[in-house]
């Protein structure tokens, strides 16, 4: 199995990125906040966010 390796928040964060990469083609995603910070980490080609 693919989640044998790594603990419960790996695996949540594998799931998120996964669901985000098939959410760049949809309009309008309904996504968690975490779906969310992965699909728009995407959308900027995995550059940082620089706030100020």
């Amino acid at each position: 199995m693919a989640f044998d390796s790594g603990d419960k928040t790996d695996r949540f964060i594998a799931a998120a990125k996964t669901r985000a990469e098939a959410a760049l083609n949809e309009p309008a995603p309904k996504l968690t906040a975490l779906e969310k910070g992965m699909l728009e980490s995407l959308r900027r080609g995995g550059r940082p966010v620089r706030h100020g």
